[in-house]
């Protein structure tokens, strides 16, 4: 049936038109030259590495609120799908209307829209950026464990290591126990072994992320309180373990009350 058709989607009503991602925008570029992100409204653009000061702009100047933006697997494409949407129909087609303020009078009284994944099409579009991004580290991982020209440095003894990449980090972790996990459970290996190093090249320990005065006074504290280990809490790390990529997205319907509207429009401020 109808119904059974992947990428189609529905409302209460009628079966819409089955959603299109964008293609990658590899060409968009702020004038320093890195990758950017659109404003969904105006022509402002904002470097990916700095998505909060585009949500922070969108709030401010828009008004505009998108729920659980942390579970979006791709936020560029993300951001320029609803872009191109938000040309084709109002947005209140779209997304809750949040009144601030509303005990105050008439004039200070403000809207504010809610994009979430109440609505059938953003959850869709959330999943199928989920599934591109898996498929995508998936390749990347496979592409690493068949990897045998990798080349690395141990940051504990400067010992090099030719070949896989499991060889270093088996080493670290029979060695200097020094263990980030299993080889195939990682993904991105230079970037995560280099942005270990940087930590430790300015004196900080990798477990409690405190700085020290010299590389020795840092070394005999990894080793006296056994903080051979990167900190769990740590989020910056999570893009280096295929797992994230697995966890499926969590769809509710989304509570946003006046006092939540509030707390993003101070947080904002």
């Amino acid at each position: 049936s109808l119904k059974d058709r992947p990428g189609v989607i529905y409302s209460k009503d009628c079966i819409l038109e089955p959603l299109s991602l964008p293609e990658s925008p590899g060409g968009t570029t702020t004038l320093e030259g890195s990758p950017s992100v659109p404003c969904i409204f105006c022509e402002e653009h904002f470097p990916v590495a700095e998505q909060d000061k585009l949500l922070k702009h969108m709030i401010i100047e828009h008004k505009f609120v998108i729920a659980d933006v942390k579970l979006v697997a791709d936020f560029q494409r993300y951001i320029l799908y609803w872009k191109k949407r938000f040309t084709e129909q109002p947005i209140t087609d779209f997304c809750s209307v949040i009144r601030i303020n509303s005990t105050a009078p008439f004039e200070e009284q403000e809207n504010y829209f809610l994009l979430c994944d109440v609505l059938p099409e953003d959850r869709i579009l959330r999943e199928e950026l989920q599934k591109q991004r898996l498929k995508e580290i998936l390749e990347q991982q496979q592409q690493e464990r068949n990897d045998t020209s990798f080349r690395g440095i141990c940051m504990f003894c400067n010992d090099e290591f030719l070949g896989n990449r499991s060889v270093l980090l088996n080493h670290m972790a029979k060695e200097h126990a020094f263990n980030i996990g299993l080889p195939d459970n990682i993904v991105n290996c230079n970037e995560f072994l280099c942005t270990l190093q940087k930590k430790l090249d300015n004196l900080q320990c990798l477990y409690c992320e405190k700085t020290f005065r010299d590389k020795n006074t840092l070394k005999d504290h990894m080793r006296k309180k056994q903080h051979r280990r990167i900190n769990p809490k740590n989020r910056e790390y999570d893009r280096f373990y295929v797992i994230n990529y697995l966890v499926r997205l969590s769809f509710h319907n989304l509570k946003f009350d006046y006092n939540s509207a509030n707390k993003i429009f101070l947080r904002a401020n």
